[in-house]
């Protein structure tokens, strides 16, 4: 099949055909729409966490328990990208995860605890705006 450029793309010439030709004892709805109705985009996919945050069931010793293991993972994701660029091969991956990690940032309801959540939500946003930077200029 060669494809040539400039030339428009029409409707099929099959498409008149369509109800004309209906199996016997099958009729189709005079009713029914013409058009199918275009799809809506469905939103982000968001974490279960979150969710049950926003049903209002969450005790702050729960939200405390979120944030902190959230504030671990987002240390073990620094460390990685660490290593990575130690060796030479910081993952594209990483930018995307340090975003989503600074994204479900929260507060706790605990001054401490939000204080080092703060300082590594910073370091979070600093190494994703390095990467972005970084991937620039390649």
């Amino acid at each position: 099949m060669k494809i040539e450029p400039g030339r428009n793309v029409g409707p099929s010439s099959s498409a008149g055909k369509a109800g004309k030709t209906a199996a016997p004892g099958f009729a189709p709805a005079m009713d029914a729409p013409q058009r199918a109705a275009a799809a809506s985009p469905t939103g982000a996919v968001t974490s279960l966490d979150s969710i049950l945050a926003l049903q209002g069931g969450e005790t702050p010793a729960q939200r405390r328990s979120r944030q902190t293991r959230r504030g671990q993972e987002a240390l073990d994701t620094l460390e990685e990208l660490e290593q990575g660029l130690l060796l030479g091969r910081a993952q594209g991956a990483l930018r995307s995860r340090l975003e989503a990690l600074h994204r479900r940032s929260e507060k706790t309801g605990d001054t401490q605890l939000d204080a080092v959540l703060n300082e590594i939500d910073i370091r979070l946003a600093v190494e994703a705006a390095k990467l972005e930077r970084i991937s620039g200029k390649l």
